[in-house]
């Protein structure tokens, strides 16, 4: 029997490519392959250990209408492609509908992809240090009698 550990450096690269230069469709879409199976899907934020995105070929299962999430995708890849498209879907009150089809996919398995990857800084918490109010010791209380010199 084999004892030995597998190495988990061992794993194939992520390659990430354009779209062909005989592409006509969507410059959004994306083709993602995930453990050996082909994903067509909107990306919706990538960093190096997570691809999230909303998956097209789920559209049918989940009864989403793919036509309408291709057509606001449009618009926002025309439009605001600077903020992600979940942000452009909650604007528009369409969280419920399309988190049905919002996957995650690690990296450590996504050999491949064809299309735009966005990345967006969306993890940084910012964080205020404020200093906490401290009670003022009785040694150093203001004198609180005041007298009035006429």
């Amino acid at each position: 029997m084999n004892t030995r550990k597998r190495n988990k450096n061992t794993a194939a690269p992520l390659i990430i490519e354009e779209h062909p230069t005989d592409y006509t469709g969507y410059p959004f879409i994306t083709l993602i392959q995930y453990r050996h199976n082909h994903t067509l899907c909107i990306v919706d934020n990538s960093d190096e250990k997570i691809i999230k995105c909303y998956v097209l070929d789920l559209c049918g299962a989940e009864q989403v209408d793919e036509a309408k999430i291709i057509e606001i995708a449009n618009v926002w890849y025309n439009e605001s492609r600077h903020i992600p498209l979940s942000i452009e879907f909650a604007r528009l009150g369409m969280t419920a509908m399309t988190k049905k089809i919002y996957r995650s996919f690690n990296t450590e398995y996504v050999t491949r992809v064809i299309g735009p990857l966005p990345t967006f800084q969306m993890n940084e918490v910012h964080s205020i240090k404020r200093r906490r109010k401290k009670e003022v010791p009785v040694g150093l209380m203001p004198n609180t009698n005041v007298y009035l010199l006429r």
